[in-house]
């Protein structure tokens, strides 16, 4: 066991056991005490003859298969970067390096073709780039220089291979806040994003964690029922609602009713056990739901409601302000029901100015690699909106096969798309819907991500 610049690797050749590091090989394994995940073969050999931790980071994902332009490659996530196995190509250019710097930036919306320029070409301590325009100075040039790729095994500074690395400037030098809430000099690059931390001593330039930014998976939602609602109006851009106690009694009603008579209803039958003129308020005005097993917990019920596009519109109705949720268990805890009023605040919405609701929202990470469905939706006693054209796709790769509807559960207006296979884990998906709405054209793009 030997450190590097502070962080232990155990390293491993052939098997996995306590044996001292070795020199590179062509078969190997580095792993570390910090993190679960190995670097084993072709890709363990580029990261350590590359920079090692300081340029590449931890790996934060095993080697897996993922879809790249397209095809399926060997990838590995790094905390700064993705390495891909292209064993087509000649050494060493059979591993190559995910874009993320400009990946994120497109995620962001802030896309780099409209990034302002450098005002000039010439400035002392500075190299221009005339294919994206931007200068890169001082600090950040020093280290640009200082770092590269190995390609020809002579030492000293490579142009090739710094762009290799790094690749193009994308942005001029500005002043941001990073994922770890240092407000520090950054500009970003194809594949890196560079940080002047100054605080740390003069001209320390460190490399963001694009890799853990791009496919660290997201913050869990919230177990309590009212939170994780209101993220999921979160992702779409609305306002969060208030729980109203009476609303929530009715609710627990309804869904007392529900479970213990096993009949999932909007019109509870009076003859029956537990039925109530206030838990039939809550069955005309709510999502209604039930399991059968042990293991049902509250947050089920909105995840639930979340997939239905009927049920998922109500939850997501911009201009509800006030509801009530209910949770029943029968006894022996071999059926759960849970019931949600959508109603009792309901306004059309004809003032509001946000239409339509997207959901999963704009740049929303960790959507369900499944079948789930994808909405858009304007206000309830609206116009039924035209549907001319629609594209899913990966960013970069190919298109999903789906099917469109605007033939809405309850009466929405509004449209569904639905895939007809499962999204592909931890990949950027684009959507592209055209048409009209009230006699007006519309084409809308956002983009989301899918979790592992």
């Amino acid at each position: 066991m030997w450190r590097w610049l502070g962080f232990t690797v155990i390293g491993v050749i052939m098997l996995c056991s306590l044996l001292p590091a070795q020199p590179v090989q062509a078969q190997y394994r580095i792993c570390f005490a910090e993190v679960p995940d190995c670097i084993t073969g072709r890709f363990a050999e580029y990261w350590q003859q590359n920079g090692g931790l300081p340029v590449f980071g931890f790996p934060i994902s095993p080697a897996l298969t993922q879809e790249v332009e397209g095809r399926a490659r060997l990838v590995q996530l790094f905390e700064r970067n993705r390495f891909e196995l292209h064993p087509e190509l000649a050494r060493p250019y059979d591993v190559l390096l995910g874009r993320l710097g400009d990946d994120l930036l497109q995620r962001r919306g802030m896309p780099w073709q409209s990034e302002p320029k450098a005002p000039v070409t010439q400035q002392a301590g500075c190299r221009y780039f005339a294919e994206t325009q931007h200068l890169v100075c001082d600090a950040f040039l020093h280290y640009w220089q200082a770092h590269g790729l190995e390609f020809d095994g002579r030492r000293g500074f490579s142009e090739a291979e710094s762009l290799a690395l790094f690749g193009l400037p994308l942005t001029e030098p500005r002043m941001e806040t990073n994922a770890s809430g240092d407000t520090v000099l950054t500009q970003w690059f194809e594949r890196a994003r560079f940080e002047l931390h100054s605080q740390l001593g003069p001209d320390v330039v460190l490399l963001g964690l694009l890799g853990r930014e791009a496919f660290a998976p997201p913050p869990a939602l919230p177990a309590y029922w009212l939170d994780r609602l209101n993220a999921y109006r979160a992702f779409a851009g609305l306002a969060p609602v208030q729980e109203e106690a009476v609303l929530s009694d009715n609710c627990w009603q309804h869904a007392r009713y529900v479970a213990e008579n096993n009949h999932l209803t909007h019109d509870q039958n009076p003859a029956l056990p537990y039925a109530s003129p206030a838990g039939q308020i809550c069955a005309q005005k709510g999502n209604v739901w039930i399991g059968w097993g042990f293991s049902w917990q509250p947050a089920a019920a909105i995840d639930s409601w979340m997939e239905s596009v009927g049920h998922r519109l109500w939850m997501l109705y911009p201009t509800l302000q006030r509801t009530g949720f209910g949770f029943y268990s029968v006894a022996d805890g071999g059926r759960s029901a849970a019931a949600l009023d959508v109603l009792s605040s309901f306004d059309e919405g004809i003032n509001y100015t946000g239409w339509p609701v997207y959901y999963p929202g704009v740049n929303q990470q960790g959507v369900p690699a499944a079948i789930y469905p994808i909405t858009l939706h304007w206000r309830y006693f609206g116009s039924t909106p035209t549907v001319t054209a629609t594209d899913l796709r990966v960013v970069g790769g190919t298109a999903l096969p789906h099917t469109v509807s605007t033939d809405l559960p309850a009466g929405h207006k509004g449209i569904a798309i639905m895939p007809a296979q499962p999204l592909p884990a931890s990949a950027t998906i684009e959507v592209t819907v055209a048409g009209s709405y009230d006699g007006q054209p519309f084409s809308y793009t956002w983009q989301f991500q899918t979790g592992r």
